[in-house]
């Protein structure tokens, strides 16, 4: 009779073990899923406030061209000293391009962990 209360404590505490072994699992793949989705919606939202950004500045140069174009009655002149500005931007952003690259990667990183630290904030207060 013991033995077969001894074999049933085994059985359950395997399947205790396994069930929590699946639970670990599923709980890191929905973990990775809701970092993905918070990365990506950041990423997306980035993406579209940079479009307009840079339609805003498309047309702020345009407008310059013009009004340069304008002074200087010509408009040869005037597009060509918006053009060259925006290819000294070009070439301070390239120059640039560690440091940009670094603080990007700083953001993302403290984006991540702040995450984290809400998650585990929220856990602790239960």
């Amino acid at each position: 009779m013991e033995e077969k209360k001894v074999s049933t404590l085994f059985e359950e505490m395997r399947d205790d073990v396994s069930n929590y072994i699946s639970s670990s699992l599923e709980l890191g793949k929905l973990e990775v899923y809701e970092k993905i989705s918070l990365g990506s919606a950041a990423v997306i939202y980035g993406l579209l406030i940079g479009a307009i950004v840079l339609i805003a500045f498309f047309f702020t140069l345009v407008t310059v061209g013009l009004y340069l174009g304008e002074l200087l009655q010509n408009f040869w002149a005037g597009f060509g000293i918006v053009a060259a500005f925006a290819f000294l931007t070009l070439l301070c952003m390239l120059l640039l391009k560690k440091y940009f690259n670094k603080k990007f990667t700083n953001k993302v990183i403290r984006f991540l962990m702040s995450q984290d630290d809400e998650k585990e904030d929220k856990k602790r207060d239960k």
